[in-house]
């Protein structure tokens, strides 16, 4: 999975030649940045694997595939939907991790990227949900298989938790 200032480019491309990581994913990229023009999320595009996914942070379907795009002509296989992000600065904008806390308008920004994307496989990473009292992951991953989604990413905490404590494993096992 993706980490923020430990899954860069020089990171991924150590682990790709010394190691044989065939597919690695890119730092997470806010999708609006990108296509402003940020360099440094476009320096984020950069990749070192056989297999590449570029992560972006979207709640926008045009937004996300216009991100999609440009990942595509950066040479991505597959792009990742951070729906898992904690942090505030991705969370004030009602993206990353806040995204759980409405499945069915989650639902509608995958189905929208998976129609509009150009063909591009449309990966998403979830948390558990936001608190520990809104755990909803087998909702949410129901809703997003339907919705056309590649393939699930569940990090075994709440958001609430962050990095802390350990992932609940019984949760996951649950909902796969």
């Amino acid at each position: 999975a993706p980490l923020t200032r430990g899954g860069n480019l020089p990171f991924r491309r150590l682990c790709s030649d010394l190691f044989g990581m065939e597919v690695g994913l890119s730092e997470m990229i806010y999708a609006r940045s990108l296509l402003k023009g940020n360099p440094v999320e476009k320096a984020r595009l950069r990749r070192a694997e056989k297999v590449f996914g570029v992560q972006i942070a979207t709640n926008n379907v045009q937004e996300g595939c216009d991100a999609i795009r440009e990942a595509r002509n950066a040479g991505a296989n597959f792009v990742d939907l951070n729906c898992g992000c904690p942090i505030y600065e991705a969370t004030r904008r009602g993206l990353g991790s806040s995204l759980l806390r409405s499945p069915a308008k989650l639902g509608k920004l995958v189905k929208g990227l998976v129609q509009n994307g150009d063909d591009m496989p449309v990966t998403v990473k979830i948390r558990l949900g936001c608190e520990a009292g809104s755990i909803n992951c087998n909702e949410v991953v129901k809703t997003l298989c339907e919705a056309g989604a590649a393939a699930v990413t569940i990090h075994g905490r709440t958001a609430q938790q962050g990095y802390s404590k350990n992932a609940d494993w019984n949760i996951i096992q649950n909902v796969v």
